[in-house]
C-alpha cells in the first residue's frame, strides 16, 4: 500500500517562528496492513531519504535497509 502523506508541523514554534517537529497521520487500515494498532510502540529508523517505522519488537526489528 502506498499513499502520499504530508509531514504536518507540530508543537511549539521557536523564537523565529519555526517548527522543529512534525507528525504523520496514519489511518487504522494502514496500520492493519502493517500488523499494528493505534497505541502500539514502534521503532523509528532514519536513513538518508528514508524514515522507517517498525513494530517495537526487538527480536524482529530489521536494521538493513
Amino acid at each position: 500500500m502506498v499513499r502520499k502523506k504530508t509531514l504536518s508541523p507540530s508543537g511549539a514554534k521557536d523564537d523565529d517562528g519555526e517548527y522543529h517537529n512534525v507528525h504523520l497521520n496514519l489511518h487504522e487500515d494502514e496500520l492493519a496492513v502493517a500488523g499494528m494498532e493505534i497505541g502500539d510502540e514502534v521503532f523509528v529508523t532514519v536513513r538518508e531519504d528514508k524514515i522507517i517505522v517498525q513494530k517495537a519488537d526487538p527480536e524482529t526489528v530489521d536494521h538493513e535497509f
